[in-house]
């Protein structure tokens, strides 16, 4: 699925008309643009880093402020803005809602989710929390202050002539405008911006009547409001079966957890399975009487919240989209359109899109894709010709026919592309000094397969009073693979 066939094309032969490369904007400054600058550096290319927050760190730096009504049921369109919320501390800052809720911690071993050569404090626990994975991404980014640009929110990108791009930008305090023009840019804006909720029979008139009754998990922060309540969780990914788990403390009891297939369970066993009752999918919402209708028939009534874990939309509300249809990169938002190997934008790869494929590692494998990123616009690492990546991109999509699962990549999938991006990443050497990406030996591929019971053995010794540091404590031992 990953080969680059052997015959890749040296960049001129198919940018020819690109101007040499060498400022470069990066939209966002969370771990995928951080480790895109630092890069780019390491090439001899010069970033701009564009941040909304005031902060590096990105959906990291975790926000109290929540919604307790949202204002669209259901939410499937891929186009709407991260608009800012007033600081609920008074200061007059606005601020952009992360999807980090309070006893979030990471569903990843310190041991695997790190950038290379740069490890945890070996005195955290084995899955850290949210707090001190800002820390870390805050302490990776030193010294790339003076290539960042904070509290400036890009507000639209625009097709330059040639394969240049515009970038304007807003500031989020004093909201002056400001336009520049690069020879590349790296989005970066990440995944956790805009929430899906699933059209379903019945749901916007139930809203309707019950105001404040459907809720995304994006905007869950602490149990406390679910206390005394009858709740239905939607989604049994890790974070909405630990949602599940928080809110069954002080709900009413069972709390219903709707879900297509027990199948996650098998890695995320369920720590309150007393208090927890898993149910089919909702068929339909009616209004008398609180009442929810489920795909098997049956029917639970004066349900006070259903709370939506399923997930978020790809959304790039910024982009000036091409007037050619077929160069458009967001229609509903299921997937990002003319990528190639989940980067490039095809019609003109002086665009690139880092941290997109989801069920990964999340840092080391944005590693992986910011040294090709910059090595391709160095110059240095080439291109496919066009219809080669045409052709890809076609190929992939009758593999995982239906598109909401393109950017998919589980466990083997996200190693092997790793593998893949490492062996491009080397095709052509530099008298530079260049950033080295992390490379997977067969350890870190046996902590990446065994992640989900090795998270699960951590709940279970968390629930007893044990914290855990290391993976060795929980019983896993990493012998040759075995």
């Amino acid at each position: 699925m990953w080969d680059l066939n052997s015959e890749l094309i040296p960049l001129m032969s198919i940018i020819r008309m690109i101007p040499k490369i060498g400022r470069v904007a990066i939209l966002g400054g969370g771990p995928s643009g951080v480790v895109a600058a630092k890069c780019l550096l390491s090439e001899g290319l010069i970033p701009v880093i564009f941040e909304q927050r005031p902060s590096f760190g990105g959906v990291w730096n975790y926000t109290p402020e929540t919604k307790s009504r949202l204002e669209h049921i259901p939410q499937e369109d891929p186009n709407l803005d991260d608009e800012p919320v007033p600081d609920s501390h008074g200061s007059g800052r606005p601020v952009f809602m992360s999807p980090v809720y309070n006893e979030l911690e990471t569903n990843i071993a310190k041991d695997l989710m790190v950038f290379n050569k740069t490890p945890f404090d070996e005195k955290l626990q084995l899955f850290p929390g949210h707090e001190d994975t800002k820390l870390y991404v805050q302490e990776f980014s030193k010294g790339l202050e003076k290539y960042t640009k904070f509290n400036r929110r890009v507000v639209k990108l625009v097709r330059q002539d040639g394969l240049k791009w515009e970038v304007q930008t807003q500031g989020v305090v004093s909201a002056e405008t400001e336009k520049e023009v690069f020879d590349a840019v790296v989005i970066a804006t990440g995944h956790y911006n805009v929430p899906y909720i699933p059209p379903i029979d019945g749901i916007e008139e139930f809203e309707r009547e019950h105001p404040g009754s459907i809720l995304h998990s994006k905007y869950f922060r602490v149990a406390d409001g679910y206390k005394g309540k009858r709740v239905i969780v939607v989604g049994n990914s890790a974070s909405g079966i630990d949602i599940s788990s928080q809110i069954s403390e002080v709900s009413q009891i069972p709390l219903y957890q709707s879900c297509r297939s027990r199948a996650a369970y098998k890695d995320f066993p369920l720590l309150a399975p007393e208090k927890i009752k898993i149910v089919p999918t909702i068929e339909r919402f009616e209004p008398e009487d609180r009442t929810i209708i489920f795909s098997d028939g049956t029917v639970e009534s004066n349900i006070d919240v259903i709370l939506f874990c399923t997930g978020y939309l790809h959304s790039l509300p910024f982009l000036e989209e091409s007037t050619e249809p077929s160069e458009h990169m967001v229609t509903d938002g299921f997937y990002i359109h003319r990528l190639y190997q989940h980067l490039f934008y095809i019609p003109r790869p002086t665009l690139s899109i880092v941290g997109l494929p989801t069920k990964v590692i999340p840092f080391p494998f944005v590693e992986t894709q910011a040294a090709v990123v910059a090595g391709v616009y160095s110059g240095r690492l080439s291109l496919p010709p066009e219809e080669s990546m045409d052709a890809w991109e076609k190929d992939l999509l009758r593999q995982k026919p239906g598109d909401r699962h393109f950017h998919f990549l589980t466990f083997p999938q996200d190693a092997d592309y790793m593998d893949m991006l490492n062996e491009w990443n080397r095709e052509k050497t530099s008298d530079r000094v260049l950033y080295q990406p992390t490379q997977w030996g067969g350890k870190e591929r046996w902590i990446r397969k065994n992640t989900p019971k090795m998270k699960a053995a951590f709940l279970v010794a968390k629930s007893e009073g044990r914290i855990v540091k290391t993976l060795e404590e929980l019983g896993f031992h990493y012998e040759d693979g075995k």
